[in-house]
């Protein structure tokens, strides 16, 4: 069809080439933005390299904190919400989810895990710059700084 001398044809070809690429360019291009503006920017695995705690950051507003007592590893569920306009964070406890998590755990206390999520439980200004999280007390200004961890 397009080796004939029919310029119609080509015609015809060319502009349903040229309006199928340009739609997927511009479905691309709202992909990307809309990813960019409305993701959550602390989702991943952070390291405090201080005292080894790890934050394991979900999209569901769950995060598990994982910390090392005596020789073994812990993991403590809580619950977050995220304000990305005005850059808070906020980390609620869950007292059953900690409760369901004492007993799965063995090793630890109810007490003891209540312990590791009370040290993060507040209202936090975040920050990220170059893989480095920081939280900024909103209360009593103290920081904690944790690294992104490539797991």
């Amino acid at each position: 069809m397009l080796l004939k001398d029919n310029e119609e044809k080509r015609n015809i070809a060319w502009r349903t080439v040229m309006t199928v690429t340009s739609v997927l360019i511009i479905l691309i291009v709202v992909f990307f933005a809309v990813k960019l503006f409305t993701s959550n920017p602390l989702t991943g695995n952070w390291e405090n390299t201080d005292d080894g705690m790890k934050l394991t950051i979900k999209n569901n507003g769950t995060m598990n904190i994982v910390q090392t007592l005596d020789e073994s590893t812990v993991s403590v569920p809580v619950d977050y919400t995220i304000d990305m306009e005005y850059k808070r964070f906020a980390i609620h406890v869950n007292e059953e989810k900690i409760a369901k998590q004492a007993e799965k755990t063995k090793d630890c206390s109810k007490q003891e895990l209540q312990d590791i999520a009370d040290v993060m439980e507040g209202t936090y200004e975040y920050s990220v710059e170059q893989n480095v999280l920081t939280l900024t007390d909103s209360e009593y200004g103290s920081q904690k700084t944790f690294e992104k961890s490539g797991k």
